[in-house]
């Protein structure tokens, strides 16, 4: 056994004895990751959680057989610099760098090439799962299958993941983007629909308006003649900024990107919320800034900076997966209710057996609509908004990514996933007593209580981590 396997086994010992113990007094838990991209005030108490922050190491690469075998806290940009160095690249790779494995896992987190491969938890062959009694189970699809697709966007609610094995594909050096101009919203679903029939490697779109969107196809590519666009140093501009001037400019645009480039295209800004933290410093929204405080407005320091500050029921941050037959419908109610743009759109594979997965939908495609905005500062405005939107979401057979705020009273919640089958599964798995279920893991309860100020101490004395009380 090699030393990082000695240090594996140590800590998942070590989890395993605290489960136990939680499990013997029948105190239910949490567990603390060091960090998160779920848009909920989290508060963690020192005597209920158990810390799995120091599962963040790479224990194999396989190039025979194309996977890895990670922790569930390893990160994206850690998890894609490991496997490049042997040509390889997950097939779905989140666009925060920060995202972990587990987190990716647990949230139904899925990207460009989700309308080819499925969320990233679809990627996944094999997971080390330590059970609310203490027990380790290896699961997969062909052992202990009901575990195995059940874990997938369960929040931890299911058991405690402590090893994954992760399928890799071929990459190369750079990505040819394609963007198409598009003029309606009916416009881009088309081109979308179009395009993942054909033999892209990535689809996504941004709608800045009702009337001016670009979708994007993207391919694998060593190609030398057309220019080189990068998004990752200070002087590079924001991605969604630089698609909005070619919208603008081209009906038709090709350039090719670094892969890391594009893989993470999306951080600086966090896709475009950054430009409110202009608006709360008051600080100009122009190029000059941008380059002045790029490393405040990379997506690790946007969510520490949303946590300390308790500022998330001031933005809808909303992600919806719908069949692609009422996408249309669901972006009209956006535009004539909401008013928030711009919109990101991304085509992914529907779910077959993850039964809590977003796309667990019956459709042949889902389309995910991404609504992240400035809303009303009114309390009751904002949770009666994130119902309204709830409420029509149901109606058009779509599911919420569960990351975001949900305020379905419990009955509503489940008829959405299936309770009864859920609930067999936790018993099942003895997680019913030690983990808070789904529900209580995902919904809103409480009215936060903004400080800036107080979030910069929080900052400055739980600089790496989530605090703990």
């Amino acid at each position: 056994m090699t030393n990082i396997e000695q240090q594996h086994a140590a800590d998942v010992q070590r989890v395993q004895d605290q489960v136990r113990s939680f499990c013997a007094q029948k105190k239910k838990i949490k567990i603390y990751h060091g960090s998160t991209n779920s848009t909920r005030a989290l508060r963690f108490e020192r005597d209920r959680i158990i810390d799995v922050s120091a599962f963040d190491r790479i224990l194999a690469i396989n190039l025979d057989e194309q996977y890895m075998l990670v922790e569930p806290n390893v990160p994206m940009d850690k998890l894609v610099t490991a496997s490049l160095q042997f040509g390889l690249v997950p097939p779905v790779v989140m666009e925060f760098p920060g995202i972990t494995v587990g987190g990716g896992i647990q949230g139904g987190a899925g990207e460009s090439s989700s309308f080819r491969y499925g969320l990233f938890h679809d990627c996944c062959l094999q997971y080390e799962i330590v059970l609310g009694n203490g027990e380790v189970r290896t699961v997969s699809p062909e052992q202990h299958a009901d575990l195995f697709y059940g874990t997938a966007c369960s929040y931890g609610s299911l058991g405690i993941i402590t090893l994954v094995k992760l399928r890799l594909v071929p990459a190369k050096k750079f990505i040819h983007l394609t963007y198409r101009t598009v003029t309606s919203f009916g416009e881009a679903i088309q081109s979308m629909q179009s395009i993942i029939k054909y033999t892209a490697d990535f689809v996504d779109g941004i709608m800045f308006s009702k009337n001016l969107g670009v979708v994007m196809s993207g391919k694998f590519s060593d190609e030398q003649h057309i220019p080189v666009a990068t998004f990752r140093k200070p002087l590079d501009e924001w991605f969604f900024l630089h698609a909005n001037t070619i919208a603008h400019k081209h009906r038709l645009y090709d350039e090719r990107i670094p892969i890391a480039d594009y893989l993470f295209r999306y951080d600086r800004g966090g896709f475009w919320v950054g430009q409110y933290g202009f608006r709360l410093l008051r600080v100009p929204f122009v190029r000059l800034f941008r380059v002045l405080l790029n490393s405040m407005f990379k997506t690790r320091t946007l969510f520490r900076v949303l946590h300390a500050t308790n500022l998330s029921q001031r933005f809808l941050v909303q992600d919806i997966s719908l069949p692609q037959e009422s996408v249309l419908k669901f972006l009209e109610f956006v535009d004539r209710k909401l008013h928030i743009y711009p919109l990101w759109l991304c085509p992914l594979k529907p779910g077959q057996h993850d039964k809590l997965s977003p796309n667990f939908l019956t459709t042949n495609g889902v389309i995910n609509v991404g609504v992240w905005g400035e809303v009303s500062h009114d309390y009751a405005r904002f949770v009666a908004m994130n119902r309204e939107l709830e409420t029509v979401v149901m109606k058009l057979h779509g599911r919420k990514v569960l990351y975001a705020h949900q305020y379905y009273p419990p009955d509503e919640f489940w008829k959405v996933y299936d309770g009864a089958w859920y609930r067999a599964l936790r018993k099942k798995y003895f997680a019913d007593t030690v983990f808070p279920d789904v529900y209580e893991k995902t919904f809103v309860s409480d009215k936060y209580k903004p400080s800036v100020l107080a979030g910069v101490w929080r900052l400055i004395t739980s600089p790496f981590k989530l605090p703990i009380s």
